[in-house]
């Protein structure tokens, strides 16, 4: 019967964190390229397109969407977007989905996906509740 010393049990938990360590970065690698991949595939558009989006409205969602990007990082607390402004201002640009919560939804998990600063918006968003605190608005 072998005895492990306190030592050798302490060297080979070591060398398993190391080895999960490596795998863990192997996954993020993996993971980044994906989003990257997805990134060129522009899944936002694609999602509008399903949802009957003209190119007008694309266009306007793109910008309002970089203005929020640019906001969430701000100091001043007036000026960080809230749930109820994105709601109201998505109504604006895509009247027929005003009300549509799975839409919106859908948009917030595609930002996921987008490029790197809607992904900053996407965490934002995540961060803040939004996705459970969509309201139908009558």
């Amino acid at each position: 019967m072998r005895i492990d010393t306190p030592t050798s049990i302490i060297d080979r938990v070591d060398e398993r964190l190391t080895e999960l360590e490596g795998h863990v970065a192997q996954l993020e690698m993996l993971q980044q390229l994906m989003l990257r991949l997805l990134s060129i595939m522009h899944p936002l558009s694609n999602v509008l397109a399903q949802y009957g989006a003209n190119s007008t409205q694309e266009q306007d969602l793109l910008q309002y969407l970089d203005d929020l990007s640019e906001r969430v990082h701000s100091l001043e607390r007036t000026k960080q977007p809230t749930i109820e402004e994105f709601q109201e201002r998505m109504g604006e640009i895509l009247p027929a989905l005003r009300n549509d919560i799975d839409f919106l939804r859908l948009v917030m998990d595609t930002l996921r996906v987008e490029r790197v600063a809607y992904r900053e918006l996407h965490d934002y968003m995540r961060a803040q509740g939004w996705p459970t605190r969509i309201a139908s608005r009558t």
